[in-house]
Order: structure tokens, then C-alpha cells, then sequence
């Protein structure tokens, strides 16, 4: 089980820094591009853009790669949504 504050700043960098957080969890678990891909059905080719920065998913490619390719939990999945739509509604006010 992961601690609170391990758990808080997991989820902070994966709204903050969608792209980098997934590269670090293929790190650190050695699964290649084209696994990850395959888990959460999407081109290795679009992986690397996500990964990169050059692309940001829609909420519903994002979820997939944090439920299918990670296995969160449910808990974690409410949290990050949670975190994404205040910064969307943070956002959405300013303009």
C-alpha cells in the first residue's frame, strides 16, 4: 500500500506532468513502449507523443493508461479526477 504523501504526489505529477509521469513509471517497471501500448490500446508511435509532451490525451485515453497500463485503484483514478477538474475549472474561470 502506498503512504498518503507518496500517494499525493503521485497523483500531483500525473496532472502536472501527464507525459513525464508515464515515462518514469515505464522506467522504473521496464515495460517497453509497445507493451504499454498494447495494454491500453493505443500506438507505440502516439505513446512516445504523449510521453514527449508533444500530445495530451483526452481524459478517456488518460484514465485508460492509469487504470490498464498502472493499475490504480479506484480511489487513486477519483483523486486524479478530482485534482484535473479543478485545475480544468481553475483554467475555465481565468479566461
Amino acid at each position: 500500500m502506498v503512504d498518503l504523501r507518496t500517494r499525493a504526489e503521485m497523483i500531483e505529477k500525473a496532472v502536472n506532468d501527464f507525459g513525464a509521469f508515464l515515462h518514469d513509471f515505464r522506467m522504473i517497471k521496464s515495460i517497453s513502449l509497445q507493451q504499454m501500448a498494447d495494454r491500453v490500446s493505443i500506438t507505440p508511435s502516439y505513446l512516445c507523443r504523449i510521453e514527449n509532451g508533444k500530445r495530451m490525451p483526452e481524459l478517456d485515453v488518460r484514465l485508460r493508461i492509469l487504470t490498464k497500463g498502472m493499475h490504480w485503484s479506484v480511489i487513486d483514478v477519483m483523486l486524479y479526477l478530482d485534482q484535473v477538474i479543478g485545475k480544468e475549472l481553475t483554467n475555465y474561470q481565468s479566461n
